[in-house]
Parts: structure tokens; C-alpha cells; sequence
């Protein structure tokens, strides 16, 4: 229809029946039917300036998304939870390989699935890792020890301190499951890069293959292929207007950095720049992280103050233990000292919320999201101090 525009899919968008239970299948396979669909999705920039490396990033939903602040220890020994464990109908996968580790580095992360499943994040080495949707995403075949999309991401905070490193480590360990995802990534020396999963193929874009430092809900190359039609990018449109069907958030991002008064605050502008990027009003929680302090700012659709926290400020030691902080808390200013040491009813609760406010449609409702809202809850229960 003429005027309409492109629309993305949330994040819990299905993508494969797989190994799947029947019954499992059936809930699958009617909620890849019948999601619900937005105008506008997730995205995320890099803005370097002389005096800050800041990575800006809205989640953008369907629903409203309850959600935490988390505070995640390092010295905690894990192990991966894989999607076969989290569909499997009794119980964790024996035959899935195991891939065991004691975080390195503490990190402060945004998380809706539950503790130990982030959205996004900054560890205390400042490298920044989080999701966006990609629909048409094929994770590899690979016999290597596989994550559920989430819990990859925290891994990676919790492992590596640059891109390089998580980029290596891309080789030993790789995402699945139901959610559609790429990923940015960014540390503190400026550099970044963007990893996607296409045909069943690891495709990164970094360096001289990343020229603009921005990822919203198309693969990276369309979006090259698309910005170079807009002037002041190699074409002859204009950059500024929103045309029907068609999504401007990547060269709106990349216009906005490209001119950033240097009177603005650096954090001021990201804030400007994700405000313009949330196209209809979908954007739950917009991020601020500041990767060379680390500092991560963030406000949201129930709290609009900015609230920040200093990672240099925090306690990461194992025996302080994760702490949790509600996102959506009417607050303002540094809320460092505002964490509550997180239980296993708080850590809980976090699951509950998120997957109560998500729909999957009857089947999925009543088969699948049993299934997530227990494995989930149970995760963060077996990991503990290493000796």
C-alpha cells in the first residue's frame, strides 16, 4: 500500500523448527505466523569524538518490556545453555557440547529475558555488546558449543576485552535459537564491528568493511547498498525526508553523526540521535554507553530522567554477587548505589515479567513459554564463585 512503510518483526520472532518436539513445533510454527510487527526496530550507533567513544542503542517493542539494570560479577564459573536445553522436554541436553568458564570481567548489562540474558551491555574493559534484529538470520551448523541468543552476548562481557577477542571467539562458540539477531560490537580503542549470521554463515563487517558504524534491522551490506543512493553518500536523493516503504534510520543515524555541533554534549547528541531513530514510539529503553570511562546512561518509554552508572564504582567481585536495579525506576543521576543484591525470587521475578508480557500466541503461550520462563529461572542457579 502506497505510504506504508517497511516493517521489522520483534525480537522473539521464530525462525526454525529444527530438532524441535511436536508440540514444540506447533507453538513455533504459529507464532512465526502471526507476530506482531512494528514500523521500527532496534538500532545502534558507534560516535567517536575527541573526547568520548560512545555507543548509543534503543530496544524497541511491541509491548512494554519489563526489565533490569544488572550488575554481573566476574570469578563466577558458568557453563552455556544452549536452545536444545532451553525447548528440550526434559530437562538440559546431554548430548549438547559443554563449554564451561569463569568470567573475566565484571560488566553492567540491560536485561529483559532474565538475569544472564542481556539485551546489551559494557564490561569494565570497555567493549560493548548487543543485539538488534535481522530477520532472515540462519545461525551455523557448526559442532561447537552453542548459547541461547542472549546468554551469547554475556558471554562475550564476560570473556573478552577488545573486538578482536570476541571476534576470535566467534570460532569456538556460536549463538542459536528462535531469535532472529546480529549483533554490534565496540570497545573502547573506537573500533567496532557487526556480526551476522547469514545462510548458515558467519558474515562480520568491521575495519574498512564498516564504513559507517551503525546497524539497525537490515543486513549490513543492503544498508551500504541503500545509504549510496542519498546525497552526500555517493547518489543524488534526498537523505533527509522519510519516503514510503522504506526504513531512514541508518542514514539518518549516519547523517547526525556526520554533523554533530561540537557545542552539543556527546551525550546529548546520542540522545538526539536515538530519539530521532525511534520511528513510532516503539523505543522501551534507549543506552548511552561511554566506552572509555566505562559509564552507561540510560532512560526509558516509563522513566524519561537519565540515570547513569560508573562501572568504576561498582563492586564486580564474586563475592558481592550480581546485583539488580528495576530499569523503569523513577530515578535520576547516578544511580550506582541504588543496586539490591539479586535473589533467586528477584532473578526470577525478571523472567517472569519479560515472558508474561511477551505473546507467542495460544500454542506458544501454553507449550513454549513454560518451557523458557523455567529454563531461564533455573540458569543462574548453578553458577557460582569459582574456587
Amino acid at each position: 500500500m502506497e505510504g506504508e512503510t517497511r516493517k521489522a518483526a520483534p525480537h522473539w520472532r521464530w525462525i526454525t523448527l529444527a530438532g524441535a518436539s511436536f508440540a514444540v513445533a506447533a507453538a513455533l510454527s504459529i507464532v512465526a505466523l502471526h507476530p506482531t510487527r512494528l514500523a521500527g526496530s532496534c538500532s545502534t550507533f558507534l560516535m567517536r569524538t575527541e573526547a568520548a567513544t560512545l555507543v548509543g542503542h534503543n530496544l524497541d517493542e511491541g509491548f512494554e518490556v519489563p526489565g533490569a539494570l544488572v550488575v554481573n560479577p566476574r570469578g563466577v564459573a558458568k557453563h552455556n545453555v544452549s536452545w536444545d536445553d532451553v525447548k528440550a522436554v526434559l530437562g538440559p541436553s546431554r548430548s549438547e557440547p559443554r563449554l564451561r568458564w569463569v568470567s573475566k570481567y565484571g560488566s553492567l548489562t540491560t536485561n529483559g529475558m532474565g538475569r544472564e540474558f542481556p539485551d546489551g551491555g559494557v564490561n569494565e574493559a570497555g567493549l560493548y555488546v548487543g543485539e538488534m534484529t535481522l530477520l532472515g538470520t540462519k545461525y551455523p551448523d557448526a559442532k561447537v558449543p552453542r548459547f541461547y541468543t542472549s546468554q551469547w552476548t554475556q558471554y562475550l562481557l564476560d570473556t573478552c576485552a577488545t573486538v578482536e577477542d570476541a571476534l576470535a571467539s566467534v570460532a569456538t562458540a556460536l549463538p542459536d535459537g528462535h531469535c532472529q539477531w546480529h549483533w554490534f560490537i565496540a570497545d573502547r580503542s573506537g573500533r567496532a564491528a557487526v556480526v551476522e549470521f547469514l545462510r548458515g554463515k558467519t558474515v562480520v563487517h568491521t575495519g574498512t568493511t564498516l564504513p559507517y558504524p551503525i546497524a539497525a534491522n537490515d543486513g549490513y551490506q543492503a544498508e551500504l547498498d541503500d545509504i549510496r543512493k542519498y546525497r552526500g553518500f555517493g547518489g543524488e536523493r534526498d537523505p533527509e525526508p522519510r519516503y514510503p516503504r522504506e526504513d531512514p534510520r541508518f542514514r539518518w543515524a549516519a547523517l547526525m553523526l556526520a554533523n554533530r555541533d561540537p557545542a552539543t554534549p556527546a551525550v546529548d547528541h546520542a540522545f538526539a540521535i536515538l530519539e530521532r531513530l525511534d520511528l513510532v514510539g516503539s523505543t522501551r529503553w534507549s543506552v548511552v554507553c561511554d566506552l572509555a570511562a566505562p559509564r552507561l546512561y540510560v532512560r526509558t518509554n516509563r522513566a524519561g530522567s537519565v540515570r547513569w552508572v560508573d562501572l568504576a564504582g561498582l563492586d564486580f567481585s564474586c563475592a558481592a554477587g550480581a546485583r539488580l536495579l528495576d530499569i523503569h525506576a523513577d530515578l535520576a543521576g547516578d544511580v550506582s548505589g541504588r543496586f539490591a543484591r539479586a535473589t533467586d525470587v528477584s532473578s526470577a521475578e525478571i523472567v517472569r515479567a519479560f515472558w508474561s508480557a511477551a505473546d507467542l500466541g495460544f500454542a506458544g503461550n501454553a507449550m513454549l513459554k513454560p518451557k523458557l520462563i523455567a529454563r531461564l529461572t533455573e540458569a543462574p542457579r548453578a553458577f557460582s564463585c569459582a574456587p
